[in-house]
């Protein structure tokens, strides 16, 4: 446990950002974020996607793509001049200050730096052609302090199993080779599951089983994949198929409830190989169409899991918020356009917990994160 968080985010301070116009949080193994709609839950979590395209120097195209650079200012550039991240992660840390192309309307890296706990020293970074120092080959005052960080980033990944319709990208045809990791929208879903049964690693056969056992814990039906490459030596791609227990032919992946495909890449997220697994895991309401069954299932991968990797999610539900701890829960509201986060006191509810869940405090309006009439 302890190795494992010297590569979690423990700390992380935003200035500036979308909704945001401060925060300074401390970050715990389960992180699990509530709130009324608009609030700025979304937002927190962007901040990590933002990191990781910086991290992989496609921060520019990312900001073009999502509105260009003024959207990503409080209230717009004219009302906040910087927007400043800093965070904590392990024995190492990492700060950015950015301003307001005018002109071009991007992001100007103003101040980039690492550093590390042991010592009071920043190391200065300077990248190229208006992408981060992070990355190889940029100006650095220390390549090794550096590296930590940048590979903290690249292993933080933000995951969306909104897309169940025919057209979602598990429920394509995919590249057999298409393994290296889980896809965000898990569109190679197929071929990683087909390389986890296949592999001659022990565990990695043993995660691919006990993803098949979680799925049959929410949908009895289901007894296995079915998982046939097809197509020629160096150009074979494979479907997404499924068999149920008492049929002999196999259905698509089109045949699946929604509830039933989602809780299906979220069983091959968590449940991968933990050398596979992000470090840090951020999902935006995992909750969106699985039974309270399969949310209680759900809740317990996650609590399983955060013992070696960090978990952050948002969510509407109740019954999903009941299975978690106080400390567990940061609170987000919004007070005169810009988004507040705290942590949730255990201490102070304690009398209420005696009797209710967190989900049911919740709903009582005792911690906050409802929205405001």
């Amino acid at each position: 446990m302890a190795d494992s968080k010297n590569t979690h985010l423990e700390r992380i301070s935003i200035q500036g950002f979308k909704s945001i116009k401060s925060l300074d949080l401390s970050m715990n193994p389960i992180n699990i974020l509530i709130g009324a709609n608009g609030s700025g839950k979304s937002n927190f979590i962007s901040i990590f996607t933002f990191l990781r395209n910086l991290s992989e120097g496609k921060l520019q195209n990312y900001v073009e793509k999502n509105g260009f650079a003024n959207s990503f200012f409080h209230f717009g550039s004219r009302s906040t001049k910087e927007i400043v991240i800093d965070i904590d992660v392990g024995y190492n840390g990492y700060h950015v200050i950015f301003e307001h192309g005018d002109f071009s309307d991007n992001l100007i890296f103003k101040s980039e730096h690492c550093r590390i706990k042991s010592s009071s020293r920043n190391w200065t970074i300077k990248g190229n052609k208006g992408e981060s120092g992070l990355l190889p080959g940029a100006e650095a005052a220390s390549v090794g302090v550096r590296k930590y960080t940048r590979a903290y980033l690249e292993d933080c990944r933000v995951y969306h199993f909104h897309d169940t319709s025919p057209t979602a990208g598990f429920k394509q045809a995919c590249d057999i080779d298409a393994t290296d990791y889980l896809y965000p929208n898990a569109s190679n879903l197929s071929s990683f599951l087909y390389m986890l049964k296949t592999s001659e690693i022990d565990y990695f056969v043993d995660s691919y089983k006990d993803i098949v056992e979680a799925i049959k814990t929410v949908s009895p039906y289901f007894h296995d994949f079915y998982l046939e490459p097809k197509g020629e030596e160096g150009n074979k791609k494979i479907l997404l198929k499924w068999l149920h227990r008492d049929i002999d032919e196999p259905f698509s992946a089109n045949q699946l409830s929604d509830g039933t495909a989602r809780f299906i890449c979220m069983a091959t997220l968590f449940l991968q190989p933990e050398i596979l697994r992000p470090k840090s895991i951020a999902l935006d309401e995992p909750e969106l169409g699985l039974h309270p069954a399969a949310l209680e299932v759900l809740a317990d991968i996650i609590k399983s899991i955060s013992k070696k990797n960090q978990v952050i999610c948002s969510t509407q539900s109740v019954t999903f918020a009941n299975q978690f701890n106080a400390e567990d829960f940061i609170v987000v509201d919004q007070v005169n356009g810009a988004s507040t986060f705290k942590r949730v006191s255990e201490e102070e509810l304690s009398i209420w917990l005696e009797d209710y869940s967190m989900g049911e405090i919740w709903t009582k309006n005792l911690i906050g994160g409802r929205p405001e009439w």
